[in-house]
């Protein structure tokens, strides 16, 4: 028990005790003598907030064993007892201050200035890690956790305590009060899903198929495509720029896609290819990926890139991202976030140096912008990576590192397609043979990587292997409390290789 203190102006010859468990008293200085009265005087009491000094409606307060009236200014008046009186004010969210009152105060008024309960917190996930731009709302007050997790409610009354945040499940917490200070776990979502192309999703016969599948399995999510790999915008973009560039080949009425996921209850991600995109590049090389020799350089196939230390490239993307968050979609998977593959890189030349820390750190600046932009609007942000770069030591010279990306974005999606590995990885002769070996291992080698709050959520193949090693490959994910993205070229996918709803 504290002792409160305070400063009354008296006659030397009266005085004043108080002892309180909590919150300020203050006695009202004397502003002229009180003329002797008849019978016994008025007590008046004041209950105001500490932190603002606001009158407090919604106080009690007892006065010995009974309970005064206190009005919607916070003040109460009762007739003094000779002999002393014993006070206690309380309001709902503040400290509780107990007062015992000896001798009439000269001013014939009190304070109480009651301390806010403040609850302090830390939101994680469910490995103990910070988990920041969480929400947190405890009978209607709330607030946002920041880098290290942590989170204040002021006024704290005792109730249920509300998580939301992008890419997690909402979570309730029942606070007792006992304590003013808790540490609750988040849980990531499981997402189930396939990916459906630009074509697919205009095709009405093949866009029913997709719905009807999320109907009779258990697939609760779709993706859908937005930007592809030509640097094609699948739907009539209000992204001026897309326009200009000639980039627009309308499949699909994205107003229409969003509503027709909503009425199926299914999870909405948009993917937006990033850095391979031959318009932009043709339109604006000053922005693009060149040979020594200046002109615009190309993979294999013949798909132009663009610079990934320009910053602005980053624009177009993004802009893409946030028409499709503000347009109804939960999350953005962004694709091909990397320094140019596919073809000879040996003669390319980029705005900075082509070094690891600064393909590292660039790729990291691309994804802090478009979290920085999507998060506010209550989008999730997920990447690819290369599956290469889970059990490498090195960046692979696309300037993916699963650690230095999971301190940015939400969900990492690595492309672990068996098909991509050769004869004689981990020892089998043939790697498609061995889907939940191959998956396994590559998740646990990637989590061991992990250095900030994202989760992974694999891509995994649906074509040179059977229907049963795909649901095996499913279960590998599922068996690390991961969900899982299927890839069909086609937007094919087959009732047996899907789990049963």
């Amino acid at each position: 028990m504290r002792i409160q203190r305070f400063w009354v102006a008296l006659p030397a010859a009266f005085a004043v005790a108080a002892s309180a468990c909590s919150g300020p008293l203050v006695i009202s200085p004397v502003e002229s003598l009180r003329h002797p009265e008849t019978g016994p005087p008025t007590l008046e009491v004041v209950i105001l907030a500490g932190d603002d000094l606001s009158p407090l409606a919604s106080a009690s307060l007892t006065v010995g064993e009974e309970e005064a009236e206190v009005s919607g200014e916070g003040i109460a008046g009762f007739t003094w007892v000779q002999g002393g009186m014993e006070l206690e004010a309380s309001a709902p969210g503040f400290r509780t201050a107990p007062v015992t009152l000896e001798r009439f105060p000269e001013a014939g008024r009190i304070e109480f200035r009651l301390d806010p309960v403040v609850l302090a917190g830390r939101v994680t996930t469910p490995d103990g890690t910070a988990l920041p731009g969480a929400t947190v709302v405890l009978a209607g007050v709330s607030d946002e956790t920041d880098d290290e997790g942590r989170f204040l409610i002021e006024r704290a009354v005792p109730g249920e305590i509300q998580l939301t945040r992008p890419a997690w499940e909402d979570g309730e917490h029942q606070w007792d009060g006992a304590s003013e200070r808790i540490d609750i776990a988040m849980e990531p979502l499981v997402i189930k899903a396939i990916r459906v192309g630009g074509d697919s999703a205009g095709d009405a016969g093949a866009w029913s198929e997709v719905l009807s599948l999320a109907d009779i399995t258990a697939i609760n999510a779709v993706i859908v495509d937005i930007k592809d790999e030509s640097g094609t915008v699948l739907h009539d973009t209000e992204v001026s720029r897309a326009h200009e560039i000639g980039a627009v080949k309308a499949f699909y009425d994205l107003d229409a896609v969003v509503r027709d996921l909503n009425e199926h209850d299914l999870y909405k991600v948009a993917r937006i290819v990033v850095f391979q995109d031959s318009n932009l590049a043709a339109a604006e090389p000053d922005h693009a990926v060149v040979n020594e020799g200046g002109g615009l350089w190309e993979t294999y196939a013949g798909q132009r890139w663009l610079d990934p230390t320009d910053l602005a490239s980053f624009e177009y993307a993004v802009d893409l991202a946030e028409e499709a968050c503000n347009r109804g979609f939960d999350e953005i998977q962004f694709d091909y976030v990397t320094f140019p593959f596919g073809g000879d890189t040996s003669l390319v030349t980029f705005d900075a140096a082509y070094t690891e820390e600064v393909r590292v750190a660039s790729i990291s600046t691309f994804l802090e912008r478009a979290y920085t932009v999507l998060s506010p609007n209550n989008c999730a942000v997920g990447s690819t990576v290369l599956a290469i770069t889970l059990e490498s030591s090195s960046d692979e010279g696309i300037g993916q590192r699963p650690g230095a990306m999971s301190r940015t974005v939400d969900v990492l999606s690595p492309m672990i397609y068996t098909t991509n590995y050769g004869a004689g990885w981990k020892g089998f002769e043939d790697p498609n043979a061995h889907p939940i070996e191959i998956v396994d291992e590559a998740l646990r080698a990637g989590e061991r990587k992990l250095e900030g709050f994202a989760y992974y959520r694999p891509w995994l193949q649906t074509w040179a292997i059977s229907s049963g090693d795909v649901l095996d490959a499913q279960g590998a994910a599922e068996d690390l409390g991961m969900g899982w993205m299927l890839w069909s070229n086609a937007s094919k996918y087959p009732a047996d290789m899907l789990p049963s709803s």
